[in-house]
């Protein structure tokens, strides 16, 4: 595959960054891209109109990385905020990898909250997306609801950090029903719904969901997730079609660890490495992984 990244350094200015784009757009290979990842942007680097813009340009592109940044970096609380993303699907209509980093409640210069979050506005099919991940401090309410709206008929991997309140995460597992159900993305094999901070409302529900069945990997990950939660889930009569749980970076108690998860037959691989301290066994001290 042919991959470019492009970014820039801080004390690069908005003009270099377009000028650095320009120069990609008319190069003699450009057409032969199918995959750029984006880097350190500023607030005021449009990048979604930029590549909506560029379609004709980018003829084989099949994936897309918005927010390839490491705390070194910037913290997740300071990227950019992407409002409609919907343009991109819109634009690559062969599209099978989207990852998008981003800061969804604040923006990151000024601190102030921006309720509205990054929207997917416009009700699409995309026939040929396979791979939707998005790494978030906290996800709207309506970006959940716009995702499960979404026609994905070649979805295989769905990712979602879902986050704290203070980063904009102000959604609720109604938000998630109709992914959770099995009502969505009929080819889905993996499903990550980490960094919550209601993981336990999560597990309960895949518990009975028939959902599972089609799973290999579900991923609950950096999350609030204690003992009751994980033991919904051990006691779903489909957890062996998974081929892996993973719960690490939760709650999940050392004598459950020790004493009750052994007494389980399963033939599927579960994670629970990085347990948060034991101390905090109430649901209300709990806190998910990225709250910074």
């Amino acid at each position: 595959m042919n991959l470019i990244r492009i970014g820039y350094d801080y004390e690069d200015v908005v003009d270099t960054f377009e000028l650095k784009w320009q120069l990609l757009l008319q190069s003699k290979q450009v057409d032969e891209i199918e995959a750029l990842v984006f880097g350190v942007l500023d607030w005021f680097v449009d990048i979604v109109s930029m590549l909506a813009n560029a379609k004709n340009y980018l003829p084989n592109l099949k994936a897309v990385f918005l927010g390839d940044i490491e705390d070194r970096d910037c913290m997740i609380s300071s990227l950019p905020q992407y409002d409609d993303i919907s343009s991109i699907l819109l634009s690559y209509a062969q599209l099978e990898h989207i990852h998008v980093r981003c800061n969804n409640g604040r923006n990151g210069r000024t601190g102030e909250k921006r309720p509205e979050g990054m929207r997917f506005c416009s009700p699409l099919q995309h026939n040929y997306l396979k791979v939707l991940r998005i790494e978030s401090g906290g996800l709207n309410s309506q970006t959940l609801i716009d995702i499960s709206q979404l026609e994905l008929p070649s979805l295989e991997y769905l990712e979602l950090w879902l986050g704290a309140p203070e980063y904009g995460g102000n959604s609720s597992i109604n938000d998630l029903m109709l992914i959770i159900s099995g009502q969505k993305f009929p080819k889905l094999r993996y499903l990550g719904l980490r960094n919550c901070d209601y993981t336990d409302e999560i597990a309960t529900q895949l518990a009975t969901s028939p959902l599972i069945r089609r799973l290999t990997e579900l991923d609950l990950s950096m999350g609030t997730l204690g003992d009751e939660g994980l033991l919904a889930l051990l006691n779903s009569p489909f957890i062996n079609e998974l081929d892996v749980l993973n719960v690490s970076q939760n709650y999940i108690t050392t004598d459950f660890i020790e004493k009750i998860l052994p007494r389980f037959e399963l033939d599927c691989q579960i994670v629970v490495d990085r347990q948060q301290c034991s101390k905090y066994v109430e649901p209300i001290q709990r806190y998910c992984a990225v709250a910074e």
